[in-house]
């Protein structure tokens, strides 16, 4: 059975208004960041990295004057015409940069044993 080398990616059908949002970002793993850097995230569809603010700011907060210059932006319109609206994404770079932000944003729940007979 061949192995999978790349996932497939839903993107929604409007831009996300900021980076948090879209389903390609991913964070940087710690053995691959740079000393005194601040980019921990990564646009998988890109492989750019962001920092987290950047990450964080909304299109719709910004103006003419100080636009939001996205790695995606030149890309979005061509990764809207694929089939579906589906991207292949490597799954080594799903599996090292995606998986664990999903994994973060999952709600972590203390659970108390009480001693129950």
């Amino acid at each position: 059975m061949p192995k999978r080398k790349f996932v497939q990616i839903q993107l929604p059908a409007m831009k996300p208004d900021c980076c948090n949002e879209c389903p390609l970002l991913g964070l940087v793993p710690k053995h691959l960041r740079q000393p005194g850097s601040k980019e921990t995230h990564v646009c998988c569809g890109t492989l750019d990295a962001l920092n987290a603010r950047i990450a964080r700011v909304r299109a719709s907060e910004r103006d003419k004057r100080h636009p939001l210059r996205r790695p995606c932006d030149s890309r979005w319109d061509a990764w809207q015409t694929l089939p579906l609206r589906r991207l292949g994404i490597s799954t080594e770079v799903f599996t090292e940069c995606r998986v664990p932000l999903e994994m973060q944003s999952q709600l972590q729940i203390k659970f108390h044993n009480r001693g129950r007979k």
